[in-house]
């Protein structure tokens, strides 16, 4: 009796423990569970947005679209109103006739006094002074001198090109690797020839030919001086280079 008593509570307190145990295992089972039942979220996928031309539209627009007979609206017949009977006129009664005295004459206005009107005095000669001034201003710009104007312009930037074909330079990488082109700069020439503002405005396609080209502008520098025809501070040109394996 005494062996079943100590061995009862060693059987409860493991009775315990394999309860314990049970129920630990059945939570994790449970959570797995619903764990694995539970939805995936997906992050959205990123949207892309394409600018496509309205060609649908333009293709709709010009089908013809069916067009519908039309229907003619049935005509009923329109009743013609009766006659309606309508009062005759009474005859005007005759009223006696009442004479007006005659209008009164207009009164005559009085005719205005002759008025003297004093000749104006000749002009003065000192005012034809500033028209003989405007005068030889304006013959300063004849047709003759911009015509001569003209050609000294197209002298100068004929000049410039020369000035810079002397001192252009073909980079012997550039023969070796058969590069060649034109690149178009654009720069801004002073009175003094002075440059600023270089820039590629239309590239070669090769970046060695375009380096070159800014280069010889940095190195032609200055350009001959303006014509005194030319009246502007400075003029930005706008000049093909070529590099070409053939002449060069």
């Amino acid at each position: 009796m005494i062996a079943r008593a100590a061995s009862s509570p060693e059987a409860v307190r493991w009775g315990g423990a394999a309860a314990a145990v049970f129920a630990a295992h059945a939570a994790v089972v449970a959570l797995a569970l619903t764990w694995a039942r539970a939805p995936e979220v997906r992050e959205p996928e990123p949207v892309v947005m394409l600018e496509l031309p309205p060609l649908a539209a333009a293709e709709a627009a010009s089908e013809p679209q069916p067009t519908a007979d039309p229907v003619e609206p049935a005509v009923q017949p329109t009743q013609q109103p009766s006659p309606i009977d309508l009062p005759q006129p009474r005859a005007p009664l005759p009223q006696d006739a009442v004479r007006l005295p005659p209008p009164a004459p207009a009164p005559v206005a009085p005719r205005p006094a002759p008025q003297t009107v004093a000749a104006a005095a000749p002009a003065q000669p000192a005012a034809q002074a500033p028209a003989r001034a405007q005068a030889s201003e304006g013959q300063e710009d004849s047709p003759g001198d911009s015509a001569q104007a003209k050609r000294q312009q197209q002298d100068y930037y004929a000049k410039v090109m020369a000035h810079l074909a002397k001192r252009k330079v073909y980079p012997p990488e550039a023969k070796k690797a058969r590069q060649q082109g034109v690149v178009t700069v654009r720069f801004t020439v002073d009175r003094n020839g002075g440059i600023s503002g270089a820039s590629v405005r239309k590239s070669s396609g090769y970046e060695l030919l375009d380096g070159v080209t800014l280069e010889l502008l940095s190195r032609a520098a200055p350009l001959p001086r303006m014509p005194s025809s030319m009246r502007q501070d400075s003029v930005t040109l706008s000049l093909p280079i070529e590099y070409s394996l053939r002449t060069d």
